[in-house]
């Protein structure tokens, strides 16, 4: 019986998920290109990015998701540009989405930052596991129903995104909408219960950087909020970092759960960070959410040595 519930709670989690379609990383301040294209190249530096997230660990059908990304920096005579690259799996219950996407981005000097354009092209593959169905023997249930292909099934579909984001050296703003043209997707040519609807979504993302009479601390500040006009969530975060090597921190998600962020940068250019989501909803039960990032940030230049930047958000 456990089992039931958790596939049929699952099973909800995922149908709202496909409208909602974007898993909110909790460490999204080390990856904005996740949700804005116009993000792509803003350090001016070649950017790969690799992140692990397990949702309510522990308990069966849960999200897991796993995002590939590598974003760079170019110049065009006098004019900036970015471009990027990503993929996406993000298994969850039956389902696993499978993303594609390909982003560019203008950049321009305004007074003491750069304001910056940019879309994303996105090719997603909705696929349905039949392998995870339970199926129990009741005068209630049927193994022909509709609800439920019997075979694997898998529809492909294009979509598109935009952003705009402004950054400085202590502060960023910026806002995006992503699945513009609102695919739907077919499972099964006999049910109208497996078709789904990716709903638009619109994103606005900030950070700032308060400095201490001391250079060797920060304290960085953040939120993101995500809607797609029916309901919305968001994350709001302050890490508290010392000699731009060493971090740490709290946050929260307003649909429940509070997040502990640790990192370092190990070599120049190479982070590793991880949170903890500890739930405060009814999902307290779970282990919580773990979520892992590895980046790395360099430059190519012949010419002469190369220079480490941060890769950190601002």
């Amino acid at each position: 019986m456990k089992k039931i519930v958790t596939t049929v709670v699952l099973f909800c989690f995922a149908y709202l998920s496909v409208a909602q379609q974007n898993i909110i990383f909790s460490q999204y301040g080390l990856n904005l290109n996740t949700y804005n294209p116009a993000a792509a190249g803003c350090n001016e530096m070649i950017n790969v990015f690799g992140t692990f997230r397990s949702q309510y660990a522990g308990l069966e059908g849960a999200p897991i998701t796993y995002d590939v990304a590598v974003d760079a920096a170019f110049d065009i005579v006098n004019t900036k540009h970015g471009v990027g690259l990503s993929f996406y799996d993000n298994s969850m219950g039956l389902f696993v989405f499978q993303d594609i996407n390909l982003q560019y981005a203008y950049r321009h000097k305004i007074g003491e930052g750069y304001l910056s354009g940019g879309f994303f092209v996105n090719f997603t593959t909705l696929k349905y596991d039949t392998e995870r169905i339970h199926n129990v023997e009741s005068d209630y249930h049927s193994e022909n129903d509709p609800a439920f292909p019997k075979s694997e099934a898998n529809d492909f579909k294009m979509d598109l995104g935009v952003g705009f984001l402004y950054k400085t050296k202590d502060w960023y703003a910026g806002i995006s909408a992503l699945n513009l043209l609102a695919p739907e997707y077919s499972l099964s040519t006999s049910s109208d219960l497996t078709q789904f609807n990716k709903t638009r979504n619109l994103f606005l993302i900030g950070g700032y950087n308060i400095s201490f009479k001391n250079p060797l601390y920060k304290l960085k500040l953040s939120a993101l909020v995500n809607t797609d006009f029916i309901t919305w969530t968001g994350i709001i975060n302050a890490n508290f970092e010392y000699k731009e090597k060493f971090w740490g921190g709290l946050g929260y998600r307003v649909d429940g759960a509070v997040i502990f962020t640790a990192g370092i940068k190990v070599l120049n250019g190479l982070v590793i960070a991880y949170s903890f989501d500890l739930p405060t909803s009814g999902l307290i039960n779970s282990a919580g959410g773990h979520e892992v990032v590895l980046s790395y940030s360099f430059n190519i230049d012949l010419s002469k040595k190369n220079k480490y930047k941060s890769i950190r958000y601002l």
